[in-house]
């Protein structure tokens, strides 16, 4: 069987774009290919989230969560990272009554939350009280659950809880609806991302941009390792954007983000020349390293066209830099052209340096001889992310 025949069972069988299998296979065996595609269909074994360690110690919250039960632990590199274990695979009953919900639906589902209505493409005559099994898009049975509202009820309404969730094939503790969560001791972030605020490392007192800052886990991380001393201009393009951001600050009692709604492609129009210190950038991707992932949807001119547009943010950031500061660059993705290849831009055409920081003891070396990062999702057991840290030169 040649290579085109084995991309085109796995476009069939895992619901991926063949084209967008072909550009994989430039830079990995077919192998890896297969391997890469199980993966991301599976969430991994750890769920992270990130202590606020300007409101409690990673020791006191370990101690009050331990206390009540949970099997919760530290991270031995990003210490203010802990994590819970994921349960699973289980298995799913198949009832008469079905119920087809988007792809975000479905793999909120899948790993155990409750469905909401406006998750739902596609469902039966329920009544409230009867048994159904959750189906993603391409047909997958994500959980099995209990209406808690009739079919009328749901077409009326397009809103509130409509399935509450009693098995779903993976599961992990909720701490959403704890209080730990609302007196903002804690923030659900991945490892690779808490990592990277470890690499760029801001200083206490900085000026620190971030350009798609939205829902805000990266802007945090950073006033949490300033100690909230400092200034953080937190930017995205849509009012609900710039609201969760606004929230997420409210609820982890930060004071040093500011929040402003505007496409940072932009940015140097409202943000002066040779301004801010530090830059955080983590653009709009093709995500293919978020975890669990029961199909995908992106072409190979996707690929293409969002490494264009990310180049348009890296273009913007090089002008708001001062001479020295420091840009980090993060994808959840694992193409060439929107990590390595943007990078590469980066040196060539807007006069960045970049930094090693391969020896960070996270991640493996980047390819193309770029000194960056990547967490590969089967060898890492985390989404796949890419990380690397420029320099405007002095």
């Amino acid at each position: 069987m040649g290579l085109g025949e084995k991309l085109e069972n796995l476009s069939r069988h895992f619901g991926y774009d063949k084209g967008f299998l072909e550009h994989l296979a430039l830079f990995m065996s077919i192998k890896n290919v297969y391997e890469l595609l199980i993966t991301l269909r599976h969430p991994g074994q750890r769920y992270f989230i990130r202590v606020n360690t300007l409101k409690i110690s990673v020791e006191e919250l370990l101690d009050l969560l331990r206390g009540e039960g949970y099997e919760i632990y530290r991270h031995k590199v990003v210490r203010e990272a802990i994590f819970l274990k994921v349960k699973g695979p289980f298995s799913v009953r198949i009832y008469p009554k079905k119920i087809i919900v988007d792809k975000h639906a479905a793999e909120s589902v899948y790993m155990g939350a409750n469905l909401y209505a406006p998750g739902i493409k596609k469902l039966e005559k329920i009544k409230r009280g009867d048994k159904v099994t959750i189906f993603s898009p391409n047909g997958i049975p994500v959980a099995e659950g209990i209406a808690v509202m009739s079919f009328e009820e749901i077409v009326e309404k397009w809103k509130g809880l409509a399935v509450l969730n009693t098995r779903s094939v993976y599961r992990v503790p909720s701490l959403r609806d704890h209080e730990v969560f609302y007196k903002g001791y804690i923030y659900h972030q991945s490892l690779p991302s808490m990592a990277s605020l470890n690499v760029l490392n801001p200083t206490e007192g900085s000026i620190v941009l971030d350009m798609c800052a939205a829902p805000g886990g990266k802007a945090t991380h950073a006033a949490q390792l300033m100690k909230d001393r400092g200034e953080i201009i937190a930017v995205d393009r849509s009012d609900n954007k710039v609201e969760k951001i606004r929230k997420n600050a409210e609820r982890l009692g930060i004071r040093s983000i500011r929040t402003i709604k505007y496409d940072s492609r932009y940015i140097s129009d409202i943000v002066g020349i040779n301004s801010v210190d530090y830059v955080i950038l983590d653009p709009p991707c093709t995500a293919l390293g978020v975890r669990p992932k029961l199909y995908y949807e992106r072409t190979r001119r996707d690929i293409i066209n969002m490494s264009n547009y990310q180049r348009q943010f890296l273009s913007e950031a090089y002008k708001v830099l001062r001479k020295g500061g420091k840009l980090l660059y993060t994808t959840c993705t694992l193409t060439l052209e929107e990590n390595e290849l943007n990078m590469i831009y980066a040196v060539e055409k807007l006069g960045f340096k970049i930094i090693d920081i391969t020896q960070f003891p996270l991640g493996k070396s980047a390819f193309l001889g770029v000194p960056g990062i990547r967490f590969h999702p089967k060898i890492h057991d985390t989404p796949g992310f890419f990380i690397a840290l420029l320099k405007k030169k002095e």
